[in-house]
């Protein structure tokens, strides 16, 4: 027992100096915390607001028969994407082809009339210069031609109509879209009263729409005119994940929303592979696109307190510098900085809770530089 107390006093006799040694001595600073730095890059400069939007088609078409008769043929299937000029209904034209045959016949028999009616007037006027008829009979002659020609002109109108009415015996396609769910098919009667046979909506491109506060517009963009020239927008689907394609703004409405003092915004988008569904629900972020750029960090880098936003900035001696700075929006993964910073000075990025202003920092280098360049 004696024996191991005295060992391990041994023990720990030895252990001191080798503790000694590893402390700093009298006068020597504690080692430089280890951060990670990372360069400040330029950003192009964009203010960003984010709103609920909804999908809307720039064009529906509700398509209704102009003619009675029954369906014989329904060319496409439901939810189908159509052409421009694509039979979509066939309706029964026997009765249409009738009525334009008996329309051309009218027309030729009423321009034989007139031609008879025109001579006629014609050999009358040179009898009542040569006094062989009376104005009674001239004016009668005057008075056939003019009922002859009236007739033709409502016989040509009448082969316009019945024309009119068998084109409309085949309902077509008037843009490409995509088409709904049929309310009637193959076999059944319809007439003009039987309301839509099926609706036809534009699918590319579509557009979003939102409602932007009046505040926002005037203070990112300034003006109507910059928001129709400088507005884009990117749209997150229902699932959460971002649509490749950015759109710009097309429409500004007229008027403002009274009660919320909102105006309808109206973005345009490609939409090829059919992924905006119009009348759905999309997250919509409104930014203004310029060419100018600003400095940029990780939002790692920022820190604050009761003063506001600092960073620490790695000077030329390794010493960290507290510098306040002015925060513009998120860019994609990084944090624009409207004042306080230059491009290419260092950050601290990872490790800021292990320093204070002045202090000597040991840093490795990020792989990724602070800033996304655009």
């Amino acid at each position: 027992m004696k024996r191991s107390v005295l060992l391990s006093l041994l023990l720990l006799l030895c252990a001191v100096p080798l503790v000694r040694a590893a402390m700093p001595g009298p006068g020597m600073p504690p080692p430089a915390p280890v951060v990670e730095v990372g360069e400040v890059l330029a950003v192009q400069d964009t203010q960003s607001r984010r709103y609920t939007g909804r999908v809307v088609s720039p064009a529906t078409v509700s398509l209704v028969p102009r003619v009675a008769g029954e369906i014989l043929e329904v060319g496409f299937r439901d939810g189908d994407t159509v052409q421009a000029g694509q039979m979509l209904y066939r309706i029964d034209p026997v009765r249409y082809e009738a009525a334009v045959k008996n329309a051309r016949g009218k027309v030729v028999q009423y321009k034989a009339e007139h031609a008879y009616a025109r001579a006629d007037l014609a050999r009358n006027r040179s009898l009542f210069k040569k006094q062989a008829v009376s104005r009674d009979v001239l004016e009668s002659a005057e008075r056939t031609e003019q009922v002859a020609y009236g007739e033709l002109l409502a016989a040509e109108a009448d082969l316009v109509t019945a024309q009119d009415d068998l084109r409309n015996t085949q309902i077509v396609a008037p843009m490409a879209g995509r088409i709904g769910v049929t309310a009637f098919t193959a076999g059944n009667y319809v007439t003009t009263s039987s309301g839509t046979l099926v609706t036809l909506v534009r699918t590319d491109p579509v557009r979003v729409r939102f409602g932007l506060s009046v505040r926002d517009m005037q203070a990112v963009f300034g003006s109507e005119e910059e928001l129709r020239s400088l507005g884009r927008v990117r749209v997150r689907l229902a699932d959460g994940t971002e649509y490749g394609t950015e759109g710009r703004v097309t429409i500004v409405d007229n008027t403002a929303e009274g009660r919320t003092d909102t105006v309808l915004v109206y973005a345009e988008l490609a939409n090829p592979q059919s992924r905006l569904v119009p009348e759905s629900t999309v997250v919509v972020t409104l930014y203004r696109q310029t060419d100018s750029v600003v400095p940029a960090v990780p939002p790692s880098a920022v820190q604050h307190d009761v003063q506001g936003a600092f960073v620490y900035v790695v000077q030329e001696d390794d010493r960290v510098s507290l510098r306040r700075v002015t925060l513009g929006n998120l860019v994609g993964e990084s944090q624009a900085v409207r004042s306080g910073l230059n491009v290419h000075e260092r950050v601290v990025t990872d490790g800021t809770h292990k320093v204070v202003d002045g202090m000597k920092v040991d840093y490795a280098r990020k792989g990724t530089d602070a800033g996304v360049q655009d």
